[in-house]
């Protein structure tokens, strides 16, 4: 489905919040979306349940139950619900919240804290912050240090001639045309666009593609599409091929994450 023709989510307006940690837990349905917005604390984006998509302003990101997204204070970003998310967000007030999401960056969870996360998300929204509630919390942010970030970030380049060029890929993730071809057309020589592409994005034109490519295939999967349809759609000839690719890079075949049912075995495999 098309983001235009998604029903948007309103959220609850907050001028501030109740607690320096405060955790907000929602249901969402699939084919829904949140609208870019921003706010002055942190957020630990993570849902236990589903596949999301997730833009901002460093790149785009698509999350697993088993991956969680810092967003910086201040950061613009909106969230696409492929499928049905139970959704737990941690949202962190002041200069604790900054250093914890400074830069943005994927984490991956662990079965300690997705139980912590869980606890506090069935606390009082006003819980004791002196009490056994807030040295709930205070190990729980303590874990939350301790998770090993996840290069998972598709970045995308500021120089006009790469963003036409991505642009282009993210629309037509199958197009197979070399980076010789689009220098071509962009009246720039492949030594050119190499360098530049490698000093925007921090990769390689083939190593960003084949990401954009396997982002793109869990998301055709969250939908419902077979794995063969999948593989072909976004440019791999064989799905055998696709199989290894994006078993290596998300740890799991892509049959686990084909359908609903499907994803929340997934879910249930990677909270064990």
């Amino acid at each position: 489905m098309n983001r235009d023709q998604m029903p948007g989510l309103a959220l609850p307006a907050l001028t501030e919040l109740p607690r320096q940690v405060y955790m907000r837990v929602e249901r969402r349905d699939r084919n829904t979306f949140v609208a870019a917005h921003r706010h002055p604390w942190a957020q630990f984006l993570y849902g236990s349940h589903g596949v999301m998509s997730v833009r901002t302003e460093m790149g785009n990101y698509v999350l697993t139950p088993d991956m969680a997204l810092w967003i910086p204070p201040g950061v613009e970003h909106s969230v696409e619900m492929v499928q049905r998310i139970y959704q737990e967000s941690l949202y962190v007030d002041g200069y604790l919240g900054a250093r914890l999401a400074a830069g943005g960056r994927v984490v991956t969870m662990t079965p300690l804290v997705r139980e912590l996360i869980h606890a506090a998300s069935l606390l009082p929204v006003e819980y004791d912050e002196s009490g056994a509630p807030g040295r709930l919390v205070a190990v729980l942010l303590d874990q939350l240090e301790s998770l090993a970030a996840r290069d998972v970030l598709l970045p995308m380049p500021r120089d006009v001639r790469l963003t036409k060029i991505c642009r282009h890929l993210i629309d037509d993730p199958a197009c197979a045309h070399s980076l010789d071809v689009w220098a071509q057309r962009a009246g720039a020589s492949t030594r050119t666009l190499t360098r530049l592409f490698e000093a925007e994005t921090g990769m390689g034109f083939r190593a960003w593609r084949q990401r954009l490519r396997l982002q793109r295939a869990l998301l055709l999967l969250g939908e419902g599409h077979a794995v063969a349809r999948v593989a072909h759609s976004v440019g791999y000839t064989s799905a055998s091929a696709f199989i290894a690719a994006f078993k290596g890079y998300f740890g799991v075949p892509p049959g686990m994450v084909g359908s609903q049912s499907r994803a929340e075995a997934f879910s249930a495999q990677v909270t064990v």
